[in-house]
């Protein structure tokens, strides 16, 4: 399994350039400083290209899969909803061979819903619902052949409309797990999440000490590792000093910086979401 800690490239939409110019700025100038190569998706309709572009499970081995969420099906939705096959079916030699070892699968998903951690992808069940002409053991058939292993599945908070999982959880590594401060929001669904992720993992729980429990620090789980580097999201809050501790103890073997956050923030999403790192 391709995870976070084994990529080497990072690519982003090309509307991350015009629709978030500062934030663009300041992770394309710490890649720069720290020799991560990165590049730019064409075509794409918005900036979350996490959620559309293929999964890496091995080096020679992409999964690709339908992106039509119940989200985008809307009149709106549907002018922003990218076509992955069209993004890699570009002059950019390294995206064409990428499209060369896809394999699609027939399943709708996010990729902001699929969290790579070592033999396990987690998951929230709204893929169930958005699959609904198949059964659920179908459904989890098809994503273990895809993945090549097993698939850890989260109850979906509705509140939470996208049910990405990538808001939830990220893969520290060694069998470990961080967990964000989801008790802020619902201690129903955190407990839920704990109690099924403790089963297979060490977990590692994200806390903040502040007097006022901000709506947007769900962001610093949403992270970027590119191999060793670790952008964090930084909001302006007293969190964020937090936030950077924490996930740096949980990560001793890897350089964490942050970065301004909030024009993606803003606009629902953070790190993971405006990125899609590989290996090449």
């Amino acid at each position: 399994m391709i995870t976070d800690n084994l990529t080497n490239v990072v690519y982003f939409s090309s509307l991350l350039t015009k629709k978030c110019p500062i934030l663009n700025a300041h992770i394309t100038d710490e890649l720069q400083k720290w020799g991560i190569s990165y590049g730019y998706l064409s075509g794409t309709k918005d900036i979350w290209c996490r959620d559309f572009m293929p999964i890496q499970i091995e080096r020679n081995r992409f999964v690709l899969y339908k992106y039509t969420p119940d989200y985008l099906q809307d009149k709106f939705g549907l002018r922003i909803q990218t076509n992955s096959s069209e993004v890699l079916q570009t002059e950019d030699n390294q995206l064409q061979s990428i499209w060369r070892k896809c394999s699609a699968i027939d399943l709708v998903i996010d990729g902001g819903n699929v969290v790579k951690c070592g033999d396990v992808v987690v998951m929230t069940d709204k893929v169930f619902v958005e699959n609904k002409d198949k059964s659920r053991l179908e459904v989890e058939r098809i994503l273990r052949d895809a993945f090549l292993c097993d698939i850890l599945f989260l109850p979906w908070d509705r509140q939470e409309y996208l049910g990405h999982s990538d808001g939830i959880v990220h893969y520290a590594g060694t069998g470990r797990i961080l967990l964000t401060n989801y008790d802020v929001f619902s201690s129903y669904f955190y407990n839920r999440f704990r109690k099924l992720l403790e089963a297979r993992f060490e977990v590692i729980p994200l806390r903040y000490k502040t007097k006022r429990k901000h709506a947007r620090s769900w962001a610093y789980i949403n992270y970027l590792q590119v191999g060793s580097l670790v952008l964090v999201p930084q909001l302006g809050l007293e969190e964020d000093k937090q936030a950077l501790e924490q996930i740096s103890n949980a990560l001793p073997e890897c350089k964490v910086v942050g970065i301004p956050a909030l024009e993606a923030v803003r606009r629902g999403g953070a790190f993971n979401c405006i990125s899609w790192n590989i290996h090449i």
